[in-house]
């Protein structure tokens, strides 16, 4: 019991921290004295004294402790099955690692202090591992137990006054002494008679205060020897002993109501093991759990180790035996998704892993710009296959530009949310994969083929999966992460469901749309009014129609859609479909071909995230498939943190434009399309235009508001061609 309480704390304990809870408890028994000695500082100095005598040679961990002081040790992994566990500790002195493994963490401590010893003197002997009494009678840390220092024999009186009467009440009345030795006075109320106990802590006192209502029974004349209550309650009260009767083996009937995924996993394969490794990266992917089951492996991470070892069995259990489990997080709702196969939960859980484990392998060496509060990112896939799976892009923040801020050359990013980021990653990809068609040698591994009519579109096996840590920002975010969700949204009528929302200028959270809703101007926004920024649901509905590839694109390529959204929590089925597609649906009419309503299906991973209220950080971090380093941009203006333009800003993209389109020989719309301005380029196709408008007015004819669009000087500047580049050479 003692080493399984040791397992709890924390992974790093430094041996001056262990040998001071020594001292203290020490001071408390040796010390101080109130009157004769109760039952449980017998016990406990019966146990000192036990250990004193057992351990003739000097312990290694205090032994080393005198040598280096503030030594750290540092759990490294725990390993078998959870019944059955082995512990590696590691401890770093001079350069030199060195590990040690044992049944619990203080034993791993106890055998790695033990190897640095017998390496720096060989000819010095120090204890073995302590005997299974005292080492169950003492924590990891060297200070008695609670629960066994204050066992009177074979049973702990308050659990034998609480079989006899049940549902007693402890109070505490008092507590005095210096606040390094308190002395504690609990009170419990037995049969209208009050029992008052007093120790060095409030268990301790509990347990006092039930001796001396125990002693009150004529039938308990040594209460403290008792080995088992008895199993009726009118037996003759008259008896100084009773007997009692050997319990019948009975079978243990399975606990009802929920099983975590743990035990369940645990009762269908009882030789699971669990391998839990601290990767020491992002907050809340931290640790990772590998079950081991019959030469298969399952992986999972999460902010804890309990968390990833849930989440690993629950991936377990849907895998092996079909079996869906909720894996309950604080900001996730616990339901059962059963509709969702294990093929698409393991493929979801694939991709949230590559994302997390791409962003912590880039941010490994920059602790400061790891910080974020959500992260997205693209992941290619070629159908089923998941070993074709390979990270597009990775992102992250959760602001926009100031107003003042704004660029009238396209050279700052208005919207540094990490899916839009991520979407930007992923147009600039498409634009690379472009340039191979221009090659003979490079173009069949290009993801783009001839669409036969002067175009190209997307090779049929490929597909893109977006995936973001929370639910996007507006609507599909709008709702109670604990109200009930089953049977789906039961206010469907609800003022605020499917409005347009805009993001707040220079910080986080949406606000709905007005009725009527201004046209933005420049000169009104560097006056003061406030700039408003389409939420990434509302962005990511229009997606769904329009493709990801822009207006820019669309003079190049056929539309192109997400496969599937994957969310690392806050994922509300019905308010999700909702915002990306339901609530325009019954609105949307005469849609040209070739877009469409993409009605996304959304995974939640089952490693779900957990929430830590931070304050949102001033900066967001990019990086796409071919980047050498990541790319941080300052929020405040949406430039570089050195003061350069961004790859993903509109001027460069536009310049990537212009050199395609001119090298491609596409110009079947008209000569906007290889104009060097803009606004004029992105208005080149005129069935993007069309399907663009008959969205925006699919929204007004819902109820849900105006698009909300930036100034148009914004879009009005000219990139500079080659020609003129010459010219002004």
């Amino acid at each position: 019991m003692g080493e399984n309480n040791a397992d709890t704390r924390s992974e790093c304990v430094t041996e001056s921290q262990t040998t001071g809870g020594n001292v203290q408890q020490k001071r408390n028994f040796d010390t101080i004295s109130d009157g004769p000695p109760t039952e449980t500082e017998k016990r406990f100095k019966k146990l000192k004294k036990a250990k004193t005598s057992d351990e003739t040679l000097k312990n290694p961990v205090s032994a080393l402790n005198e040598m280096y002081k503030g030594l750290k040790y540092n759990f490294v992994q725990q390993k078998g099955p959870s019944n059955n566990p082995v512990f590696t500790v590691e401890v770093e002195l001079n350069g030199e690692k060195y590990i040690g493994q044992g049944r619990s963490k203080a034993l791993a401590k106890h055998c790695v202090a033990k190897k640095v010893l017998e390496f720096l003197d060989p000819s010095k002997v120090y204890a073995e591992e302590p005997s299974s009494d005292v080492a169950s009678s003492f924590s990891s840390d060297g200070s008695a137990n609670e629960v066994d220092s204050d066992r009177f024999g074979d049973k702990n009186p308050v659990s034998i006054l609480n079989e006899l009467r049940s549902g007693l009440k402890y109070n505490v009345l008092e507590q005095h002494g210096p606040s390094h030795a308190p002395t504690f006075k609990v009170s419990v109320d037995v049969d209208g008679q009050t029992y008052i106990g007093t120790g060095r802590s409030k268990k301790l006192a509990k347990c006092a205060a039930a001796e001396e209502a125990l002693k009150s029974f004529i039938q308990l004349p040594n209460n403290k020897r008792i080995k088992s209550a008895p199993e009726k309650t009118n037996c003759d009260f008259s008896l100084d002993q009773f007997e009692t009767k050997k319990k019948k083996k009975v079978e243990r009937k399975p606990a009802s109501g929920y099983k975590g995924p743990v035990m369940q996993l645990n009762e269908a394969f009882p030789k699971a093991e669990y391998d839990c490794i601290d990767t020491e990266g992002d907050i809340h992917s931290r640790y990772k759990v590998t079950v081991h089951i019959d030469g298969q492996k399952f992986v999972c991470t999460g902010s804890s180790k309990k968390l990833a070892k849930r989440a690993a069995a629950a991936t377990a259990l849907r895998k092996l035996l079909n079996v869906h489990t909720a894996v309950v997080h604080n900001n996730s709702p616990g339901v059962t998704r059963t509709h969702v196969t294990s093929q698409e939960q393991e493929k979801a859980d694939l991709i949230g892993r590559l994302i997390n484990e791409k962003f912590t392998s880039l941010m490994a060496d920059d602790f400061m710009h790891a910080k974020r509060k959500v992260l997205a990112g693209i992941v290619q896939m070629q159908g089923d296959d998941l070993s074709s799976a390979q990270v597009i892009a990775v992102t992250t923040g959760t602001k926009c530009i100031s107003g003042s801020y704004m660029s009238m050359n396209g050279t700052c990013l208005n919207d540094l949310h990490a899916e839009i980021v991520a979407r930007r990653c992923l147009i600039n990809y498409f634009y690379d994969q472009l340039n191979l068609l221009l090659f003979p040698e490079t173009a069949q591994s290009s993801i783009f083929i001839s669409n036969g009519e002067n175009r190209y579109r997307l090779k049929s096996e490929i597909e893109f999966h977006l995936y973001i840590n929370t639910a996007p920002c507006g609507d599909a975010r709008i709702f109670s992460p604990h109200e009930e969700i089953v049977g789906g949204d039961k206010h469907p009528n609800r003022i605020s469901r499917g409005l347009l929302r805009t993001k707040i200028e220079s910080g986080e959270g949406t606000i709905p749309v007005k009725t009527q809703s201004p046209i933005q101007t420049w000169d009104g926004v560097l006056q003061g009014e406030r700039l408003l920024t389409m939420s990434c649901s509302d962005k990511i509905c229009k997606w769904n129609i329009l493709g990801v590839q822009g207006a820019l694109l669309s003079n190049l390529i056929e539309p192109v859609y997400f496969k599937s959204i994957v969310l690392g929590s806050l994922l509300h089925d019905s308010h999700l479909q909702r915002a990306l597609a339901g609530r325009i649906e019954n609105t949307l009419q005469g849609l040209p071909p070739p877009f469409l309503l993409n009605r996304l299906p959304a995974y939640l991973i089952t490693s779900s995230e957990v929430r830590y209220p931070t304050k949102a950080p001033s900066f967001a971090v990019n990086w796409m498939i071919g980047d050498s380093a990541v790319e941080i941009v300052n929020t405040e203006n949406g430039k570089l943190e050195n003061g350069g333009i961004s790859k993903l800003c509109k001027n460069v993209l536009m310049s990537k434009y212009y050199n395609l389109v001119n090298r491609l020989g596409i110009n079947d719309f008209n000569s906007k399309s290889v104009s060097p301005v803009y606004c004029e380029a992105k208005s080149a196709n005129p069935i993007y235009q069309i399907a663009k408008k008959t969205l925006y007015d699919a929204f007004v004819k819902a109820g849900l508001g105006n698009w909300v669009s930036k100034p148009i000087e914004q879009d009005m500047f000219q990139i500079v061609t080659d020609e003129e580049s010459n010219l002004e050479c």
